[in-house]
């Protein structure tokens, strides 16, 4: 493999998390489309209806956090609440930032890209480690609530980002010369 074609394929990888997460700009909660129909496949087993959330389940669900604060730190249970979806939303505002970057770095000649080839494969190892946390090694933080289909994305996950991380790191070192 070429170091133009690694420095191309690790900029395009990292498009990855904007393709499935930029419309949570909008509504942080259709990441109930990844539940639905993408996790299922990690089960293994096949997206059904049936079981889907719906946006009424999604709320149900944040109500019921809701009740379940104590009634005296109930200001601060829903600051909570608010405070995923905020971060799902500025999670997403990253991802659509990051592809910004790619589409640009994709513009450039090969000796300009390094920057962002450090940036993306800083974020590749970091999301590596993250994934290979959720698939049950104990190498960045504790997920208190990790389930069977978000340990397998683990795994899948945890060397998809290796690779990315590895081909920032040929395209920033072929960059750098």
């Amino acid at each position: 493999m070429s170091m133009s074609l690694a420095s191309t394929l690790g900029l395009l990888l990292c498009l990855a998390p904007a393709l499935v997460h930029a419309v949570e700009i909008v509504r942080p909660l259709w990441a109930r489309w990844v539940v639905n129909w993408v996790l299922p496949f990690f089960g293994p087993s096949i997206p059904r209806p049936a079981i889907a959330l719906t946006h009424d389940d999604q709320i149900a669900m944040l109500d019921a956090a809701l009740d379940a604060a104590p009634r005296d730190k109930a200001p601060a249970g829903a600051d909570y609440i608010f405070l995923l979806l905020f971060e799902q939303r500025q999670g997403a505002l990253a991802f659509i930032a990051v592809a910004t970057g790619v589409i640009y770095g994709l513009t450039l000649p090969l000796t300009d890209r390094h920057a962002l080839h450090l940036v993306f494969g800083v974020m590749a190892a970091l999301f590596a480690l993250v994934n290979a946390n959720h698939a049950g090694l104990p190498l960045l933080g504790h997920h208190p609530r990790i389930t069977r289909n978000g340990r397998h994305v683990g795994i899948v996950f945890a060397a998809f980002w290796a690779v990315v991380a590895v081909l920032n790191f040929v395209g920033f070192t072929a960059a750098a010369v």
